[in-house]
């Protein structure tokens, strides 16, 4: 019997056919891209295709962003994500924390605080550099919910440029 993940474990909580999507009539589809950008090895297998221009398009989102964030923060807990799915995951969400609806981006940046030993981790482990500098900008973006978050506050471009690790 093959043990479910943090991440089938938190999209299980949700009826994602009643979510809504940019593009489609519904987010049903979304657990399915997530699940295949967890499986990455490679940063091009990671993309978010099925996420992009459906869950957030530029920074127009929907409450759809949420439980992403929620279910990409569960991924970071499974040490079996390769790096690459690890910086996809961390670069989406860092995406969601800085969308024009500010009561859904601070949803956001309320998941990940509530995860931030994963980004310390990320930060510390040494994988790699890129991926690491995403985990250092969430952490500052988000900060503590005190309103005194870091420098890159209110939605910096983030340090690395073009995705690359």
């Amino acid at each position: 019997m093959k043990a479910i993940t943090t991440m089938e474990l938190e999209i299980g909580l949700y009826d994602w056919s009643a979510l809504p999507c940019r593009k489609c009539p519904s987010a049903a589809h979304v657990p399915g891209d997530l699940l295949r950008m967890a499986r990455a090895r490679t940063l091009e297998e990671a993309e978010p295709h099925g996420i992009d221009f459906h869950v957030i398009q530029d920074s127009w989102t929907t409450k759809t962003a949420v439980p992403v964030a929620r279910v990409l923060m569960a991924g970071l807990a499974d040490r079996g994500i390769s790096p690459s799915a690890r910086h996809r995951f961390l670069e989406f969400l860092s995406s969601l924390t800085v969308v024009d609806d500010e009561g859904i981006a601070e949803e956001c940046r309320k998941e990940v605080r509530a995860g931030t030993w994963a980004l310390y981790e990320e930060v510390l482990s040494g994988r790699a550099k890129g991926t690491a500098a995403y985990a250092y900008w969430l952490l500052q973006d988000v900060g503590d919910g005190s309103g005194a978050a870091g420098a890159t506050a209110g939605g910096g471009a983030a340090p690395v440029a073009g995705g690359r690790l």
